[in-house]
């Protein structure tokens, strides 16, 4: 895709990024503060997409241009169409030549989306968030889309790269494209896995002291995506979905052993003071009248129990028996039936 239909792309990318622009003076100290919710993530998306996005496609061309410059190329100029562009120039570089300079753009790409996903990875949100959307955004187009389109339409940095003319280099580009490739992947897999450990800390933190039990229409849903698993091949999102069940019933058992084991754990004695730093018990005051008649009964409290010094509202019901689950979490979905 080149000239128009990628100028009309970029236009409708610029249109997004401008209102993207518009909403964070209002709404960045929600999105920085300590509650992040669905709607900071998705501002998050789109501050790494559209508004990171086309400095990743300057470093890009401007490698390119580098490359040309330190080659030999003349009349070099470079056109920037925000969310895509090109580098021209004249005079007959040789085939190795044109293959590097063909080659710099893609590496620079690559190397700056691996260095921008693995960086933020310890960053808290939305900073991680922010940058792992750059970063998919540009390794996915670098890896997978601009490959793809290139060698389909024959025209972009990738025809060159893997030119009959460069076999040997286009076997080491091949080679580190898998590797690239590779990273890519083990990217994704850390995302996903710190993702995931920061939801069930969330719920250990919020279910503290207490054991859960999945809602019955949960397991119900667990028992028949693994009773599909053993009959058919899952469709993509089914087997995510199967994925996140099993890991949410492991997390619940072992919560809850926790929670008997430290039941179960006798709390450690305070020592007794020695005879001579004993003070004899005080007499105990006199009741008053409100205690003489016992204790209030508040309405709907069993008998015999005074009202809660603190009363909370019933929580909604969510994936487990008990209170609700966070808000934001992947399966708190009461749409399916």
């Amino acid at each position: 895709m080149i000239g128009a239909p990628a100028d009309l792309l970029s236009l409708l990318y610029v249109a997004v990024a401008l209102y993207t622009l518009w909403q964070l003076p209002s709404r960045w100290r929600s999105l920085t503060d300590a509650t992040y919710t669905e709607d900071d993530r998705n501002l998050a998306g789109r501050v790494g997409f559209l508004l990171l996005t086309p400095l990743g496609v300057l470093v890009h061309e401007l490698a390119h241009m580098a490359a040309a410059v330190l080659l030999g190329g003349r009349n070099i100029s470079l056109s920037y169409r925000v969310y895509w562009g090109y580098v021209q120039y004249s005079g007959n570089l040789g085939a190795t030549a044109e293959w590097i300079v063909a080659v710099a753009g893609p590496a620079a790409s690559l190397a700056l989306g691996l260095a921008v996903g693995y960086g933020v990875l310890r960053l808290r949100q939305p900073w991680r968030d922010i940058g792992m959307s750059f970063a998919h955004a540009t390794l996915l187009l670098d890896l997978i889309l601009y490959p793809g389109m290139s060698l389909l339409d024959g025209v972009g940095d990738f025809r060159w790269i893997y030119s009959a003319q460069t076999p040997v280099l286009s076997t080491v580009a091949g080679v580190a494209h898998a590797a690239g490739l590779g990273a890519y992947l083990l990217l994704a897999r850390l995302h996903s896995r710190l993702q995931r450990r920061e939801v069930h800390d969330a719920l250990t933190e919020r279910f503290a002291g207490q054991q859960v039990t999945l809602r019955e229409e949960i397991l119900e849903r667990l028992t028949l995506l693994e009773t599909a698993e053993r009959a058919r091949h899952l469709l993509p999102e089914e087997r995510e979905e199967l994925k996140t069940l099993r890991e949410l019933r492991t997390w619940s058992e072992a919560h809850n052993q926790a929670v008997v084991a430290s039941v179960s754990t006798p709390p450690a004695s305070a020592p007794t003071p020695p005879a001579s730093a004993q003070t004899p018990p005080a007499s105990p005051p006199e009741p008053t009248a409100s205690e003489e008649a016992g204790p209030t009964v508040g309405p709907g409290q069993p008998p015999d129990q005074g009202p809660h010094p603190n009363p909370r509202p019933r929580p909604r019901p969510g994936l487990f028996g008990g209170p609700g689950p966070l808000p934001g979490f992947p399966l708190d979905d009461d749409r399916r039936n």
